[in-house]
């Protein structure tokens, strides 16, 4: 349990924010850059009576891209509103896995108006979700998450034929604060050959109870697929337990009509 734990937090920790595009090189960096918004979550907060408001927290994060479309960084901050006289505290943020930093250098006051921290620095190593956390006045904690990390590759399985290579992933990242998994199947073709998709699955065996979520390629009809190609089926990671495999699976249909699976999977 504790390999496959480590294994899943490790892949987990990315280099790039999905849909950012990659970190740019040297060169890039030099090229004229703008901000521009990469996500927003706003959570609004009530008493212990369920009913009074305590206000609304948003954590934001934006992406700093350069004319060409690369992303040489990101940043992130927290925006309070309270309400009926309860007061807000930020502490610390941190990207993901990394180490926590105060809100506030010396730490913050608590806030009982309207009141928007500063940008933090610019991220540019490894990063994933912007996570702030606080407190609120009368005792109680709040934390938010905003962002996500790119999908990162934790098991491959390849094969190579006459009609080309075929490869099933099972890739794994988090979306705000939830972990998430994939399988993706791919395809790269040789020699005019070509494949035919049929499935791909994503799952999980955990202490011998058995998950998996399929995506079906042949919906509504098969294709044969003469270029390269590329699939994905994607669902929310169970918590581990016990013993666990977690795998992707994809199955397709050779020139000569075989029907061949591949299978790419972390197991402890």
């Amino acid at each position: 349990m504790r390999r496959v734990r480590r294994n899943l937090a490790a892949f987990a920790v990315t280099a790039a924010l999905v849909g950012a595009g990659t970190l740019a090189g040297a060169s890039s960096a030099s090229a004229a850059t703008t901000w521009q918004a990469m996500d927003k979550v706003c959570t609004s907060y009530t008493a212990l009576d369920g009913v009074t408001p305590k206000g609304q927290i948003c954590a934001q994060v934006q992406k700093r891209v350069t004319d060409t479309g690369s992303v040489t960084g990101w940043r992130g901050r927290v925006i309070l509103s309270p309400a009926n006289g309860y007061g807000m505290k930020p502490t610390t943020y941190h990207w993901y896995t990394g180490g926590l930093v105060q809100v506030c250098t010396g730490g913050c006051t608590m806030k009982t108006a309207a009141w928007t921290s500063t940008w933090s620095p610019v991220q540019t190593l490894s990063s994933g979700p912007y996570k702030v956390q606080g407190e609120f006045s009368d005792g109680t904690n709040w934390d938010l998450h905003a962002s996500w990390g790119m999908w990162q590759t934790a098991a491959e399985k390849c094969a190579t034929y006459a009609a080309g290579k075929v490869c099933v992933r099972y890739q794994v990242r988090h979306y705000r604060d939830i972990p998430q998994e994939r399988s993706r199947l791919s395809y790269a073709p040789a020699g005019g050959g070509h494949i035919i998709p049929q499935s791909i699955r994503v799952g999980s065996v955990i202490d011998g109870v058995r998950t998996s979520k399929t995506l079906n390629l042949c919906d509504p009809s098969c294709t044969t697929r003469t270029s390269a190609y590329s699939a994905t089926v994607t669902r929310t990671t169970p918590n581990p337990a016990g013993t666990n495999e977690y795998y992707a699976t994809g199955t397709f249909k050779r020139p000569n009509g075989t029907t061949s699976t591949l299978k790419a999977a972390i197991t402890g």
